[in-house]
């Protein structure tokens, strides 16, 4: 598996030092910016060895999804998605817990079907410019609309779009209780990104003591037959050169 961080331009330098591969950045840090300018944030991850895989954090600023028009939420997706083609990273993970969740007083299954049917329109636009679109389920306090790994298969699969694929938080899933064995259920293909932290409520980066249930997140995902990237996300505890280290060591069990 090819391991990354995910980071500001800031932390390239040590995200780099420590032997990741790639960073994976918020949109913020490329929206409203021309070709030129995000080229020269290209340049500044490989003077550190890195490459920009991806974005995180897609959904910014006074957008709804549930009450601006289809159109404008497509062309807002379309300048990450053009960015990322720009960059030479190949995804886009939706979390935005915020911006998905059911408003008061609307219809959950309405809610739903919206939801749906906009990530099967970014998946298609995503497709012009060689983007696969993320969905990452999210635990139940920073959001109330798919919150599992087994929800988020089953929301992707109904679209049955393959620009639109699942992600597995391990911190989520470790907050929500979830239990391995849904890796088992796994379709080839289906999983298409990893984020992970250590497994405890602090979420910091990955320590010595966490090695059992590293190695067991690690043995479900090469049981399933992924073999993609796995993006650190998390809340750093101390220097954070000395965590990037720290974390890389941590994390033998996904090289």
């Amino acid at each position: 598996m090819k391991l990354g961080v995910c980071c500001a331009e800031n932390g390239f330098p040590a995200v780099g030092k420590s032997g990741f591969s790639y960073a994976e950045i918020a949109t913020a840090f490329v929206r409203g910016k021309d070709n030129a300018s995000i080229l020269e944030l290209k340049k500044r991850a490989e003077e550190n060895g890195l490459t920009i895989d991806g974005f995180n954090g897609f959904f910014t600023g006074n957008i709804s999804l549930y009450n601006d028009p289809i159109d404008k939420l497509l062309d807002f997706s379309e300048e990450a998605f053009n960015a990322a083609a720009v960059l030479g990273a190949s995804y886009c993970v939706v979390g935005s817990g915020a911006y998905r969740a059911v408003p008061e007083g609307m219809d959950r299954e309405k809610a739903y079907d919206s939801f749906m049917n906009l990530m099967d329109h970014m998946g298609k636009r995503a497709a012009g410019y060689g983007v696969d679109v993320i969905l990452e389920p999210l635990r139940k306090a920073e959001t109330n609309l798919l919150n599992t790994l087994s929800e988020g298969l089953e929301f992707c699969r109904a679209i049955g779009n393959p620009n639109v694929g699942c992600l597995v938080d391990f911190y989520h899933f470790f907050m929500n209780g979830e239990d391995l064995s849904v890796f088992d259920t796994l379709r080839p293909g289906e999983l298409r990104h990893v984020h992970i932290a250590r497994p405890d409520p602090d979420r910091g980066q990955p320590k010595a003591e966490d090695a059992v249930v590293l190695k067991e997140w690690a043995d479900a995902l090469k049981r399933a037959g992924y073999s993609g990237r796995v993006s650190v996300e998390c809340a750093w505890k101390g220097d954070f050169e000395q965590g990037t280290k720290e974390a890389y060591a941590n994390l033998e069990a996904f090289r």
